[in-house]
């Protein structure tokens, strides 16, 4: 007699196999829900603030487009509390709050924007004992910033709108964290603004700061009155690349404006404005500028020191410029995980946030689209490893950087 056929698999699959990928698919489902649901928030806000801000409605040239909580750039104080704590409740009661800002086109946001965005905070002499939980100060809060003109910028078949690029932001910001060892660490936020120097964002955003934590405080009592957060609320750090550096440094940006003293020179007014900038509070904004290194392949490939930086080493304000003083002499060279100790006076660090990110370009994104597209096989390429993979869905959906026909 024959027997029956089994009904049973000879070689079931493992139950932790199922859940495993039970759980990631419920995990990929929710992030594109959550994906899903701050991309019609940012396109809900965005047009009417671009235009208030174009049109010159605002009060300020910056406008806050989209958060990951209400209460930012105040953080959580734990996984399952509302994010109540205000300025005067003893969070940030001896220290201002500490935010790090990339200012970028993001056009479209890559690997090298999300490793500088994640880069951590260094460490500064003047900190030391300054810590949460024992552990290196870190930023309390991350800042996307996208860069407007009055009037909209010619665009090139299939680029990205600003609309767009707030889009991909929104995007990006789902993989910048803070606060690593907190269970609810995502403090990150999205703004515009209309002010064409680094020096004049720190005095717009500065005053945008303080405005916004007044209206997320308490009406303060006297005892709060005078502490340190009324007075001094936060510290900018300006997270930037060697191109921006080197424009900062640029003695062509700040030329006196007409009807000011001509005897004052236009290296003077920079070095003016920027110790306005770079000097501890109360003096200055007490806004700092950390700027990565550029990938360096072969030692022929190491530049001449910039005459723009040396003006910052002259000041005090950085140490050496290059990475081959750097590495030849320890100083000024602070790898990714911050582990070296900047002297307190240092405002200007040089960071490295490793060879392969600091390659990928948003230029080299477009030219790789626009020649494949010209290919027709514009969804195929390299540049798909250079962003993030919701990014690259994204620039796929929309056709972006290809040749409209």
């Amino acid at each position: 007699m024959s027997q029956p056929a089994s009904s049973a698999n000879p070689h079931p699959t493992p139950s932790h196999i199922h859940t495993r990928t039970s759980s990631t698919e419920f995990e990929s489902h929710t992030q594109r829900q959550r994906n899903q649901e701050m991309l019609s928030q940012i396109r809900s806000s965005a047009p009417s603030l671009l235009h208030k801000l174009q049109t010159g409605l605002s009060k300020l040239p910056v406008e806050l487009i989209w958060a990951a909580h209400s209460h930012w750039p105040l953080r959580y104080p734990n996984s399952t509390s509302s994010p109540t704590a205000s300025p005067s409740s003893g969070q940030y009661s001896q220290r201002p709050i500490r935010i790090s800002i990339l200012d970028s086109s993001f056009n479209p946001p890559t690997l090298a924007h999300l490793a500088l965005a994640n880069s951590p905070r260094p460490r500064y002499t003047s900190e030391q004992g300054d810590s949460d939980c024992g552990e290196p100060p870190d930023y309390d809060a991350k800042l996307l910033l996208l860069s407007v003109k009055n009037a909209d910028k010619s665009l090139k078949p299939g680029d990205a709108t600003y609309l767009q690029r707030l889009e991909m932001m929104g995007l990006l910001a789902q993989d910048v964290h803070t606060h690593p060892a907190s269970h609810h660490g995502h403090n990150v936020a999205i703004a515009i603004i209309d002010e064409p120097t680094f020096v004049g964002k720190s005095r717009v955003l500065q005053e945008y700061l303080r405005v916004r934590l007044a209206s997320l405080s308490p009406t303060p009592s006297p005892a709060d009155s005078d502490s340190e957060v009324q007075g001094h609320p936060t510290q900018l750090s300006f997270i930037v690349g060697l191109d921006t550096l080197e424009r900062l440094f640029s003695p062509r940006y700040y030329t006196p404006a007409p009807g000011e003293d001509e005897s004052v020179t236009a290296e003077q007014n920079m070095i003016s404005a920027l110790s306005r900038m770079l000097s501890p509070y109360p003096s200055g904004d007490d806004s700092l500028i950390v700027c990565a290194r550029r990938a360096v392949t072969l030692s022929s490939d190491v530049a001449p020191k910039s005459a723009c930086l040396e003006i910052g080493e002259r000041m005090g304000w950085m140490k050496s410029g290059t990475r081959q003083d750097s590495e030849e002499s320890g100083e000024g060279l602070h790898g990714s995980f911050g582990s070296a100790t900047i002297p307190k006076d240092e405002r200007i660090v040089m960071i490295d946030i490793g060879d392969r990110a600091s390659r990928f370009s948003s230029t080299a994104v477009r030219n790789a689209r626009f020649r494949a597209g010209d290919s027709g096989s514009h969804a195929e390429g390299p540049w798909k490893e250079w962003v993030t993979k919701s990014v690259a869905e994204y620039i796929e959906e929309g056709g972006l950087y290809v040749k409209q026909s």
